[in-house]
Formats: C-alpha cells, structure tokens, sequence
C-alpha cells in the first residue's frame, strides 16, 4: 500500500469524527448514554469486519478493484462516524456512573483496554501476521485477518453492554425535563404560553443548539486542549516511526512492533496515572503532559530518528517509542479534563465534538501535513516538519490548559461540573 494512500485514508478515518460525535453525542444526550454506546460498537464491528471481506486489484480484477477502495473509503468513513461517539460515551458514561473520589481511576479503563489497549492488541495481531505469513500472503489474503479476527472481542461487548444500566445524572435530567414539561402543559392549558411552574425557561433545541448557544468557550478550550493528544498518538510514533523505516529499509514487523511497543507502555501504566489524577487532579497532570508530551520530548526523539546510522535505526525507533509511551501515558488524564468541562444536558455532545476536533482534526490530519511539510522543510534539519505540528499543537494544548484556569479563578468559565477538588 502506498504510504500517502494510507495517510489520507486515515485522516479520512479521523477527519469525520466530529460528525459522529455530533451524531451520537445528541443520541447520548437525548435518549441516554447506554443506547449510544451499543449502536457505536455496533456500526464500528460491522464495518470493520466488512473491510476484510472487499475486493483488492491484488487478488481480483481491476474493476473489482476499483469497487473494493471506493467500498473501503465508505466504510473508513462510517468507522470513523462511529469512532466519534465512542470513547467520549464511554468515558461520560464511567465518570457518571464512578464514586467522586476514584474518577481517574475508573477512566484510566479508557486507556488500558480501549484506546491504547487496543491499539496495542491490533499492532500484535499485525505483527503475528507480517512475522508468520510472507509479502505475498499478506497482500492476498493475509491483510483480511486482522479485520475478520474482531468478531468475537466485538460480539462479546455488545452483548456485555447489553447488560449496562443507565446513569444516575441522566435519569435525574430526564426526570427534571419531563416535570418542567408537564408543567408549561398545564401553564398552556390555563391559557399562560411562556415559563413553567418551576421557574424553568422551556426548553428550545436539542443538546447541540445549547451548546452552541452557551458554551462556547467550553467547545474551544476543550478542542485545542485536546489536540496534542491526537497529534502526539499520531504523529512521532506513527508518521516518525514510517519515516525512518523508509529512511534505513527496515522490515514492516520491526515498525509494527515498535508501535505495539509505543502503545503497550501507556496502556499499562494508565491506572497508575489515574490514581495521580485522583491524587493530583486532571488539570494539574494533564498541563504537565501536554508541557513534556508536546514541547520537550518529541522533538529530540524526531531529530534523532532522522539522523541515526542505519545500523543503529532498530535500537532508536525502540528506544524512542519508549519515551514517547511515556509522554503518552500521561496523556490518559485527557478524560476527565474534558468531561470536566460540561454539564450534564450537553454533556455526551460537548466532549465527543471537542475531543474529535482535538484528535481526529488535528491529530488525524498531522502525518498528512507532515509529509507535504517534509517536501518543502529538509526532514534531516535542525527542525523538521513533525517538530514544528507537534510543538505547535503541544503550545496551543498547554495554552488553552493554563487559560481555563485563569478564566475560571476569574468566573469567565467553569472547568470542573463533576469534581472541584482536586484539580
């Protein structure tokens, strides 16, 4: 597969996750959090396995070829729909349903069997196939295997999630909207058309409108804060870890378990770093990982892949995959600090859009820009253009994190509706 093809198709992937999250953050917020999350494992199941199952210009005809990546791009396109509302539910739904004082910790589950877990599982399976099977095989069949092998895993967590009860917080907001409901109904019957007996203005809209119309701020802080995660996840480890392998020739597995690597450390040292964010509190750790994550390590990790001996290329993109798991490993306080961010009736939509803006957006399109930057900057300069997307996000990142705080000590916004302390 072409390296570029690749790029693009999953910028694609990333690129429409804030519609998905639109989507389905405004199915969480208006029918509850548990419906959401089935029909996202659902659809993401479903055309994952799908993509294995395509015809290739490898394996068939031209035609069918054709057919097989037009049919590969939809599917990516609805993976990455699905995607969207997937971890933001899943993470509204476990700080919802979690005791006050263990909300890193229960949100470090996130990390260790989702995002960087299963990042990790999927690069294992990958690198079993590229070890055992030859070039050959895996362009025509080999590549199916890992797509058709998520039926079991995926089959059993639709039927887990079937079990999953609703929150306590959504409940108590569905209860309060149908009182003030009823109520302006009898207000209408006694001829009075505005108000409610409670006091309550009636609601106008859905969850997406209300945020629009009152939570701004919260949307911006909450994208551009969360962009060195995706850039960070996406760009040194993955784009970086491609360019040196092109750069020094080395095999396909020896990248793949690099990446397993890079995602394996954060995803086990992920509940050690929640219970630093209970300790602690997200926005303290979270500032910190964006300061180390997207200012101090990539780019010395970035200039030494780019100028290592080929002799020595394996032992580097190891050794820096190490560093930058560790960055990563931080970055599981993501979570919270985004949740943190919005109330209960916008929820589910504020944290799926401005987490895709962050990552999918920004981070998504980063190994993209990063290689068209690479044609007009020298990639074995001082700073190439991986170092400048990734220190320019990281500064972005670590600004809107030390802005909220000053906004909020000043009551311009609020950065925490689940847990003042600590922070």
């Amino acid at each position: 597969t072409c390296p570029r093809t690749s790029q693009a198709s999953f910028a694609m992937t990333l690129a429409v996750r804030p519609l998905g999250g639109v989507c389905f953050g405004w199915l969480a917020d208006r029918f509850g959090r548990k419906p959401a999350m089935q029909l996202t494992i659902l659809v993401m199941l479903t055309t994952t396995v799908l993509q294995g199952v395509l015809p290739t210009f490898y394996c068939c005809s031209e035609t069918a070829g054709w057919f097989g990546l037009a049919a590969m791009l939809l599917l990516r396109a609805l993976q990455g729909l699905s995607a969207g509302g997937e971890l933001s539910t899943a993470a509204v739904y476990i700080t919802e349903i979690s005791p006050r004082g263990r909300l890193g910790l229960n949100l470090s589950w996130i990390s260790l069997t989702g995002a960087f877990g299963a990042w990790s599982v999927a690069s294992l399976v990958v690198f079993f196939f590229e070890t055992v099977l030859t070039e050959d095989q895996m362009l025509l069949w080999g590549w199916r295997l890992p797509y058709l092998s998520t039926i079991i895993p995926g089959v059993a967590v639709i039927i887990a999630r079937g079990s999953l009860e609703e929150t306590p917080e959504f409940e108590e907001m569905a209860r309060c909207k149908g009182a003030v409901v009823a109520a302006d109904t009898k207000l209408e019957g006694g001829g009075q058309t505005e108000g409610s007996a409670a006091g309550h203005p009636r609601s106008s809209g859905g969850a997406w409108s209300e945020l629009m119309r009152n939570h701004k701020l919260p949307l911006l802080v909450g994208s551009v804060g969360t962009a060195v995660f995706g850039v960070l996840s996406f760009v040194p480890p993955l784009y970086g870890a491609q360019f040196i392998r092109e750069n020094a020739g080395l095999p396909a597995n020896v990248v793949t378990l690099s990446e397993l690597l890079n995602y394996l450390i954060p995803a086990l040292l992920s509940p050690a770093v929640g219970m630093l964010v209970d300790y602690l509190g997200a926005g303290r750790v979270y500032t910190f990982s964006t300061l180390v994550g997207g200012l101090l390590a990539p780019a010395p990790v970035l200039y030494w892949w780019a100028h290592v001996p080929d002799e020595q290329a394996i032992a580097s993109m190891y050794v820096g995959q190490v560093a930058l798991g560790l960055c990563l490993a931080l970055t599981t306080s993501v979570y919270l600090w985004v949740v943190e961010l919005f109330p209960v009736e916008v929820r589910v939509t504020g944290v799926s859009v401005a987490y895709n803006i962050g990552v999918g957006i920004f981070g998504g399109m980063g190994p993209l820009i990063s290689d068209a930057g690479n044609k007009v900057m020298d990639p074995t300069g001082l700073v190439s253009a991986p170092v400048v997307y990734t220190m320019f996000f990281g500064a972005l990142s670590l600004l809107a994190c030390l802005g909220s705080r000053w906004l909020s000590s000043r009551g311009l916004m609020r950065v925490t509706h689940i847990r003042d302390a600590p922070y």
